[in-house]
């Protein structure tokens, strides 16, 4: 029952009173610690702000029982350190001025507070040339703790467990420790890619999962990009660099034959801040819009510099959303700019490209980590792709041409294969003209049919490999294959971890054999990860099958083609009224003028 003044009517106002300060705090860690990653984040930030140089980071039981984290960074004064677990207190900001110009990471001053209302807080520091560190625990009232001398370096350590032991229904919505670390690892990711001069390093249950040295050199920020990121990424990825007036944008963006199944390489930052702003998004996703085919996602690990006085980042109480004071001006320039760079490769193929102008493929953007742009691209160089329009069109009225010459009563519904564009689209000709099918999603179609039926009778067969492929892979991905690899078995996998981060393939379903065992691997391993809760395995399948480029593998010659549109043609009762949406499609010259003219068909 709720406690209500029994002296008050139903029509008697409440009185209006001030909340104790421990109940107010708890309040406010409702909006700073949802989990035990929003812990980690508001302690990286302030680690950073002070100026750290390296971070180490102790977690046991997914955060849930310890999180630990020690930096060398400036310090905080032993007289400032009760001031530092009180409500809005904060050294990075004085005056409203600063609040229009912020460029640290927090500002706020309730992190530490916070996070001491719902755990055991331990705050030990030490400035430079001080005799001594100091510690101090909370919880009690800020203005009544005593600091006491202990032995620590230069820097600062703060120590939460139990995290929401004295909130228990705050703590029945976390989730498993595996759940849990994961997001650990993803505020570790952000913070490592937003400042490669730090080192980070993150230690789980006594086990040292992440140790990254600081990266000054170009190639040692790609080796980072790739611990993170994933190798196949980096081997991908674009660099760019643009600048037009105050907004300068850099960083890694996958090429035009590269996707994901999952948002899980998409990285913004701000001003070094990560953020998730749905302009930002909205204007990469317009960037690759007819470049990656729909269900799929873009990667990208990108940086926008901008003057903290066109930017507001004072508007969530976990900082992940900003406001643009000029939000179109940055929308366009992202915008043009993923265009540009996308273009500059479309037209150079599959070809690494060098020099160009802006960006250049397979290296690392200079200053993609730091706050300095990079050269101005040479906006004057004009896209050669619609010349090469120009000739595809030509080429294909000849196509068309020799099509109606060539055609005879009883072709297959699909017709024969004439040729491939961009190691995509299957070009045949059939009694009605020319078709266009998409290898990719024909492919995908066809193996889920084969493996679908084949799963409902307990019968897929699994195809060994003459030479096992060893697989690098995440650590956590590693686990995530452990723990469906009965699952894995039944649909014709055959993987065994031999390392910490490795995977041995040894066979692969018979029906996804003439994909690469490197990509399948991070396929299953993504679409495991994606898969919150374990879905059963014909979702499972259907989530390999997004994540799957069937045709990496190919020769893209006649045979290898005609026998996958005889394999579509017996999966359709009939190709007479209406194609397959979003696999293949009957044309004319009109149709193949408007295919050829978007950025990609």
């Amino acid at each position: 029952m709720s406690s209500v003044d029994p002296n008050l009517s139903a029509d008697s106002p409440r009185r209006i009173r001030v909340l104790p300060e421990r109940l107010a705090n708890q309040i406010a860690a409702g909006e700073v610690v949802e989990r035990p990653a929003s812990v980690l984040k508001e302690l990286i930030e302030n680690s950073l702000d002070a100026g750290a140089r390296r971070i180490s980071i102790d977690v046991e039981h997914g955060g849930e029982r310890l999180i630990r984290i020690r930096d060398d960074g400036a310090g905080i004064h032993h007289e400032d350190l009760a001031k530092a677990l009180g409500r809005h207190a904060t050294s990075k900001i004085a005056s409203l001025d600063d609040l229009e110009n912020i460029g640290s990471l927090g500002f706020r001053g309730e992190a530490l507070p916070s996070i001491a209302s719902v755990s055991r807080l331990e705050l030990s520091s030490c400035t430079p040339g001080s005799e001594s560190g100091w510690k101090l625990a909370a919880p009690a009232r800020h203005d009544q703790m005593v600091a006491q001398p202990t032995p620590h370096p230069p820097g600062t350590t703060v120590s939460v467990r139990d995290l929401f032991y004295n909130t228990p229904a705050r703590r029945k919505f976390l989730r498993t420790e595996r759940t849990e670390y994961r997001h650990l690892e993803d505020v570790l990711k952000r913070a490592a890619l937003s400042r490669f001069e730090c080192a980070f390093s993150l230690r789980h249950n006594g086990r040292e999962n992440y140790a990254l040295p600081a990266a000054r050199s170009d190639a040692e920020c790609t080796r980072r990009v790739a611990k993170l990121c994933g190798a196949a990424f980096v081997e991908h990825a674009l660099t760019l660099s643009f600048e037009a007036a105050d907004l300068q944008l850099a960083g890694w963006i996958g090429g035009p034959g590269y996707s994901r199944g999952v948002v899980d390489v998409q990285y913004f930052f701000v001003n070094g801040r990560m953020v998730r702003d749905n302009l930002l998004r909205h204007a990469v996703r317009h960037a690759h819009h007819g470049i990656v085919e729909n269900g799929r996602q873009p990667a990208y690990v990108l940086y926008l510099n901008i003057s903290p006085a066109e930017v507001d980042v004072n508007v969530h109480p976990s900082k992940h959303e900003v406001r643009f004071r000029d939000a179109r001006s940055v929308h366009d320039f992202v915008v043009r700019s993923l265009r540009q760079a996308l273009s500059m490769q479309t037209d150079a193929g599959d070809s690494p490209v060098g020099d160009a102008a802006g960006f250049t493929a397979a290296q690392p953007p200079s200053n993609a980590p730091g706050y300095s742009p990079g050269h101005s691209p040479d906006h004057s160089r004009a896209p050669v792709f619609q010349s090469t329009i120009r000739e595809h069109a030509g080429a294909y009225d000849h196509l068309r041409t020799h099509s109606a010459e060539q055609s005879r009563a009883g072709a297959p519904a699909l017709g024969e294969a004439l040729q491939h564009i961009d190691r995509r689209y299957v070009v045949s000709r059939n009694n009605h003209g020319l078709v266009v099918v998409d290898a990719r999603r024909a492919c995908r179609r066809v193996a889920a049919a084969r493996l679908q039926a084949a799963l409902e009778n307990d019968a897929i067969v699994s195809r060994p490999l003459l030479v096992p492929v060893t697989v690098a892979i995440d650590e956590a991905q590693a686990d995530l294959l452990e723990s469906r690899e009965q699952d894995l078995e039944r649909l014709g996998f055959d993987l065994r971890r031999v390392a910490k981060d490795t995977v041995s393939c040894r066979g692969v379903p018979a029906p996804l054999s003439a994909a690469s065992p490197n990509e399948l691997v991070n396929c299953v391993a993504g679409a495991i990860a994606a898969d919150e809760p374990q879905a059963a395995l014909p979702a499972l399948l259907k989530n390999v099958l997004a994540h799957c480029d069937l045709t990496a593998g190919w020769a893209w010659d006649l045979e290898t083609m005609n026998d996958l549109l005889r394999q579509l043609e017996r999966l359709e009762s009939t190709f007479d009224s209406q194609p397959e949406e979003n696999i293949w499609r009957q044309v004319n010259a009109a149709d193949m003028a408007a295919l050829l003219e978007a950025p990609r068909l």
